[in-house]
């Protein structure tokens, strides 16, 4: 998703690839990577387009950890594929609930390492 606005976001997100499987409410299980990830939510491209509000279970390994949570559907954005004709994807967002304290200290704090890395 191109955005050139001034971020209002509360968490800081990085961009990183982990591994995440996704439980659709149609009871589909959807396995992909992250495009980025805060501690409040992650962003996929996936085919299938799952509704607006929709609650999803989630399973995000990260470093060694297997994060297991909740999360909601709040924006999705239709993208066609470049490589093959009439191959639509959908750029996903997906906000956390239902997540343990410690476990969004796990993902704040690899954030946090990411960027230091960067600096």
């Amino acid at each position: 998703m191109d955005y050139s606005g001034i971020e209002k976001r509360r968490f800081i997100r990085a961009r990183f690839p982990c591994n995440i499987t996704i439980y659709t409410p149609a009871k589909h299980i959807i396995s992909t990577h992250t495009e980025n990830i805060s501690a409040g939510g992650v962003r996929v491209i996936i085919q299938e387009k799952i509704e607006l509000a929709a609650s999803v279970g989630l399973q995000i390994e990260l470093k060694g950890n297997l994060i297991a949570c909740k999360g909601t559907i709040v924006w999705v954005v239709d993208k066609s594929s470049p490589y093959r004709k009439g191959l639509i994807y959908h750029d996903t967002g997906i906000e956390f609930h239902e997540i343990k304290d410690s476990d969004r200290q796990i993902i704040h704090n690899f954030i946090e390492e990411i960027i230091a890395e960067k600096i």
